[in-house]
């Protein structure tokens, strides 16, 4: 997280509070209520279910290519959406919401099914909550989710200890796979209110899940271990930021592996390190190769590419890239004079970046959208932060060719998305005006882009004609 979204931090928390009075009333301690695909909510005596308001255009629009249309999916039902997930057909789409509720949503008609219920395990605090989802590509009864845990002792509220979980959600309950149930060794430790985990995407054999985690570490100053001793990961520094560096029995600030989720054969190794806070991540379509949205620090906002096995991509010793040095990893310099990287090498640069007071594209530059005010300033008056990433898929009969299998990324607090065609590093303008900000983006049903507003507590799809 920049230092810029403490603003957004407290403005949420008000957000939170007005969507609580906006949204249906739910009813409690209601979990595992209904099996995905099973017979309609109404019909299903002990599921809890929600009608949304009716599928609607948003007004005023956002400006999107010509031929483009954003439409309201889900509104009036949802608190905070965070993540969404599509069952095998793309019938149905699953929602988890930061406060640990998972509804399992008609895209025929705006009706949500409640799916389950972790709320009384989960820290729901600024960054923390329930942020990952992933629907099993080749079971539908099989939801993946990805969560922080409610502290030990006391209320889940400012800097306090908090680790990360990783579920099997099934209509027979919870299952723990990272930690297991019971386990005394702890995947990930979390301190602070930011930076714990992030996503879930599965990989192209449809078995291997990819899991983020942020590195754990305080957001607003330089922390390499020396402000405190919560996590217990020794007394030998550094650790703070550098436990990305793998220097921690902690998984922070990785992308892990697993093979075999779930089964007796699981097995978890690391494939990617270095990173910050990898939010978000997408997996391109047919291959292996992950686009890493690694929300920064003071300047930069970054795509990481992950195409092997082991990559570092150097944080907290390197940021964002140098345009004077072969757009190399550029130094970042309030770590550099720790005195700690000295030994952090073979840093991969990122696949894109971009500052937080530049414009991203020539386009917004002229319009001064994007982040700017009305009256001017520049792009970084509300701030920068890279809040979801995702493909669309080569499906879509009505998207453009430029808009199929193409790569998309929003930044929540400049109110846009940017699509572009890796290799091709060159963004373009996709939508700019959204009434709130993306926090995830999926392909979907017939090859549409939907995603996920955590502002406005609604799910949207980008439909062409």
């Amino acid at each position: 997280m920049s230092r810029h979204m403490e603003k957004w931090l407290f403005q949420s928390r008000v957000i939170a509070a007005l969507a609580l009075l906006l949204t249906l009333p739910f009813l409690t301690n209601a979990a595992h209520a209904a099996r995905p695909g099973a017979a309609p909510p109404e019909a299903t005596a002990v599921a809890q279910s929600v009608t949304c308001q009716p599928t609607s255009v948003t007004r005023p629009q956002p400006n999107l290519p010509r031929g483009f249309t954003e439409q309201i999916m889900y509104r009036g039902c949802l608190n905070q959406p965070t993540a969404i997930s599509f069952n095998g057909n793309k019938t149905r789409v699953f929602v988890a919401e930061k406060g640990g509720k998972v509804w399992n949503c008609d895209l025929a008609r705006p009706t949500c099914t409640l799916f389950a219920d972790l709320g009384s395990e989960i820290c729901n605090d600024s960054d923390r909550g329930l942020l990952g989802l992933a629907i099993d590509p080749q079971n539908d009864g099989n939801v993946y989710v990805l969560y922080t845990t409610a502290p030990a002792t006391g209320a889940c509220s400012g800097n306090v200890l908090t680790r990360g979980q990783l579920s099997l959600l099934t209509v027979s309950g919870e299952t723990k796979l990272l930690p297991p149930a019971g386990s005394t060794h702890q995947t990930w430790c979390f301190y602070y209110t930011s930076h714990s985990i992030g996503a879930l995407v599965f990989g192209a054999d449809n078995r291997t899940l990819y899991v983020s985690a942020g590195d754990g570490a305080s957001f607003d100053q330089v922390d390499y271990g020396q402000l405190d001793s919560a996590c217990g990961d020794g007394t030998n520094l550094p650790q703070g930021a550098f436990r990305s560096q793998s220097v921690s029995p902690f998984s922070d600030g990785v992308i892990l592996r697993i093979t075999n989720p779930s089964t007796t054969s699981q097995r978890v190794s690391v494939v990617a390190n270095g990173l910050r806070n990898p939010f978000r991540f997408a997996r391109m379509p047919d291959t292996d190769d992950l686009y890493v949205g690694n929300v920064g620090w003071n300047t930069w906002e970054a795509i990481d590419h992950v195409s092997v096995a082991g990559q570092n991509f150097g944080w907290p010793c390197f940021e964002g890239w140098d345009p004077n040095n072969n757009f190399g990893p550029a130094p970042e310099s309030e770590y550099q004079s720790s005195a700690y990287c000295g030994s952090v090498g073979g840093v991969t640069a990122p696949f894109f970046a971009y500052a937080h007071q530049s414009y991203i594209t020539p386009e917004d530059s002229r319009g001064k959208g994007c982040g700017a005010k009305p009256s001017g300033g520049g792009p970084d008056q509300n701030g920068s932060v890279i809040s979801a990433i995702g493909f669309t898929d080569g499906t879509s009969t009505t998207y453009p060719h430029p808009f199929k299998s193409a790569l998309y990324f929003g930044d929540l607090l400049r109110k846009c998305i940017w699509t572009m065609q890796p290799p091709d590093t060159t963004p373009r303008t996709f939508a700019k005006g959204l009434q709130g900000g993306p926090v995830d983006l999926k392909v979907g049903q017939n090859g549409d882009l939907f995603y996920v507003d955590l502002i406005t507590s609604t799910v949207r799809r980008i439909t062409h004609r």
